[in-house]
């Protein structure tokens, strides 16, 4: 296999980079309230468990 390009590498990189940021939350300054839920609610494995509507 061949090795990538710079403009390859950077095109992957950037398509990984949107991917990631779809599942990425911000929650600013919420950020204590948030880790005290998670922890008071061990079943909740993810923080999309948390954020689903079914899981409120």
């Amino acid at each position: 296999m061949p090795k990538k390009t710079v403009a390859e590498k950077a095109a992957q990189k950037r398509t990984l980079d949107a991917a990631r940021g779809k599942t990425r939350i911000n929650i600013g300054s919420a950020f204590e309230r948030w880790r005290r839920l998670k922890q008071l609610h061990p079943e909740l494995k993810s923080d999309e468990m948390i954020t689903s509507p079914g899981n409120r």
